[in-house]
């Protein structure tokens, strides 16, 4: 079983506060530009079926709340809507399993997962185990990674 938390980070992080923060339009051409506009097309219609799944599912006003202010301001609010979207996987299974097909499943034409291309292509910083102080980034380990598995060692994704 995949782990809600990572399931839940990786949903907002990568699909979501993309979509958000930069539009459809601007997240597709951007996308075009480094992966081609078939992969482009495939990852927003992505994000955009996530979206449409979580806000079904959020049927309560605290949930309805927290999404319409994401929206507003993804990179703000990008933690509430995770922890409320861990909630609602951990109480959901066939919502989690959903979520989770759809987050794994291969782009047309590219034989990888959405959620591997979109790390690729949108790019994600990982400051686990850092200090921010005043803006400086204190105690980080700058490399190259592995976008397929972002995890530390130790935290491995289970699919």
């Amino acid at each position: 079983m995949v782990d809600i938390a990572w399931l839940a980070a990786t949903v907002v992080g990568r699909f979501l506060v993309p979509l958000f923060a930069r539009g459809e339009d601007q997240l597709a051409g951007d996308l075009g530009e480094s992966c081609g506009d078939a992969t482009a097309d495939g990852l927003i219609k992505t994000a955009k079926t996530i979206w449409k799944r979580i806000g079904s599912r959020f049927d309560r006003d605290d949930e309805k709340t927290a999404a319409s202010l994401f929206e507003k301001n993804p990179a703000a609010m990008d933690k509430m809507l995770v922890k409320l979207l861990e909630e609602r996987l951990a109480d959901d299974s066939g919502f989690r399993q959903e979520i989770q097909r759809l987050v794994e499943e291969p782009v047309a034409g590219t034989g990888q997962a959405s959620w591997k291309l979109m790390g690729k292509y949108v790019g994600a910083v990982d400051v686990r185990n850092t200090t921010i102080n005043n803006s400086q980034v204190i105690g980080l380990r700058v490399g190259q990674g592995d976008s397929a598995d972002p995890s530390p060692a130790g935290e491995r994704h289970q699919p």
